[in-house]
C-alpha cells in the first residue's frame, strides 16, 4: 500500500517559514557586524579628462558596505566664474555601481548621491550646514570662483552598498573570484554652462585638468565565510539607486506621472524639476502628489509643504527644482497595488523641462552569490 502523499502546507505554514528565515538571517547578520573586523581602507586613485570614465575595481576582500569618494580637479580660473547651487557634485554627471553578474546597482549622479548622502546623515553632505560655499580652508569642500592659477575643486561622495549604516542587506560579498565589482564615474564636458542649472559653475572662464578620484572602501572581513554563518538572504538583495528620466512632453496645469520601479521595495526617492535652463524652489509647480492605481492620491503637497518637510529633515534646503520623498518608516512594496506614480503639475514650463526621479530601492536578485575565495 502506498505512503499517504504528505499534505501541501497552507499559506500560513509558508508565511511562519519565511518568517523564520528571515530571522535567522537577521541573528546571523548580527553576529557577522558584531564579529567581523572592520576595515577603511584607501584604494588606487584614477583620473581622466573632462568628459570621460573613470573606472575603480573594488578589492576582493570580505563585504563591502560603501566607499568614500576623495574627489578634485585643478583649475586655471581667468576670469570671475560664478557657482551654480548644484555646487562641485555637478562634476561627476554619472555614477554607477556594477556586482560580479555585470548587474548596475546604482545609477545616479554625483549631485543626486550627494542629496541622498546628506537625508541619510540628517545635515548636508560634506558641507557647512548654513550654506553650500566651501569650509574655512577649502580642505573638505572648495568650489572656487576667484582668478587664480592654482585653484581646485575638491568634495567627497559617499557611495554606500548597503541598506543602511548597520546593515547587511545590499551589502556586496567581494571574497570572490568569480567577476569584478566596479565604482564608474562619468565626468561633466562643460564645468561652466549657462543653460545647464546642473553645472558646476554658470559663468566664467576656465580651463580643468584631469579630475582625480581616490577611493577609501568600508568592508568587513567576517571570521568565517562558511554559507551557514553568513546571512545569505541579505547578501542576496539588491541595494540600488536608480535614475528614470521622463519624456519632455510637460505641460501647464496638466497632472505629469512618473512610474515607480516595478517589483521593488521603495524607500526613499528624489525628483528633480530640470524646466529647461532653470531649477526653481517651487516657485514652477502646483502641487506633487503620490498616486496609487493611477487615481488615489495617497500622499500630497504644494511646494511649499514639500520644501518645509525636506529643510526640516535636512536642516538646510537642498539645491533649487529637487524634492526628497522619504519612505524609510513605511517603504513602499510595488507589488501590493497596481501601480504606484509620482504626479507633479507644473505652473510654468520652459523648452526643454525634463524629470528625473530617483529611486532607492531593495530587491531580491534571483542569482547566487558568486563562489567563494577563501
Amino acid at each position: 500500500m502506498a505512503a499517504p502523499t504528505a499534505a501541501a502546507p497552507t499559506q500560513q505554514q509558508q508565511q511562519q517559514q519565511q518568517q523564520q528565515l528571515m530571522m535567522q538571517d537577521a541573528q546571523l547578520a548580527m553576529n557577522v557586524l558584531q564579529t567581523a573586523t572592520r576595515y577603511y581602507s584607501r584604494g588606487q586613485s584614477a583620473n581622466a579628462p573632462l568628459g570621460q570614465q573613470i573606472t575603480l575595481s573594488m578589492p576582493t576582500a570580505g563585504i563591502m558596505t560603501g566607499v568614500d569618494l576623495h574627489i578634485t580637479c585643478l583649475l586655471d580660473i581667468t576670469a570671475t566664474a560664478t557657482g551654480n547651487p548644484v555646487g562641485a557634485a555637478g562634476l561627476i554627471t554619472g555614477l554607477t555601481t556594477t556586482d560580479w553578474y555585470g548587474n548596475t546597482r546604482t545609477n545616479t549622479s554625483g549631485s543626486r548621491m550627494q542629496s541622498i548622502n546628506g537625508y541619510h546623515q540628517g545635515r548636508p553632505y560634506n558641507k557647512v550646514p548654513t550654506s553650500f560655499s566651501q569650509d574655512s580652508a577649502g580642505l573638505l569642500y572648495d568650489l572656487p570662483t576667484a582668478i587664480s592659477s592654482t585653484g581646485s575643486i575638491d568634495f567627497w561622495l559617499h557611495v554606500p552598498f548597503a541598506a543602511a549604516p548597520n546593515s547587511l542587506v545590499g551589502a556586496l560579498l567581494t571574497q570572490t573570484s568569480n567577476g569584478t565589482c566596479q565604482v564608474n564615474l562619468q565626468t561633466i564636458a562643460d564645468l561652466v554652462s549657462s543653460t545647464n542649472p546642473l553645472a558646476p559653475y554658470s559663468a566664467g572662464t576656465l580651463s580643468a585638468g584631469n579630475v582625480y578620484v581616490t577611493p577609501y572602501w568600508s568592508f568587513l572581513m567576517p571570521v568565517s565565510f562558511a554559507p551557514a554563518t553568513l546571512p545569505t538572504i541579505s547578501l542576496s538583495t539588491a541595494y540600488s539607486l536608480q535614475d528614470i528620466q521622463t519624456p519632455q512632453n510637460l505641460s501647464v496645469g496638466v497632472d505629469n506621472l512618473t512610474n515607480f520601479p516595478a517589483a521593488r521595495v521603495i524607500h526613499s526617492q528624489l525628483l528633480d524639476y530640470v524646466n529647461g535652463s532653470q531649477m526653481n524652489f517651487g516657485s514652477d509647480l502646483n502641487n506633487l502628489a503620490i498616486i496609487i492605481n493611477g487615481a488615489t492620491p495617497i500622499r500630497f503637497w504644494v511646494p511649499e509643504a514639500k520644501l518645509v518637510h525636506q529643510r526640516n529633515l535636512l536642516g538646510a534646503d537642498d539645491i533649487p527644482g529637487r524634492y526628497y520623498f522619504p519612505y524609510t518608516s513605511d517603504p513602499i512594496n510595488t507589488q501590493v497595488f497596481g501601480s504606484y506614480q509620482i504626479q507633479i503639475n507644473p505652473s510654468l514650463v520652459n523648452s526643454g523641462a525634463a524629470l528625473v526621479a530617483t529611486s532607492e530601492m531593495t530587491y531580491a536578485m534571483g542569482v547566487p552569490l558568486p563562489g567563494l575565495s577563501v
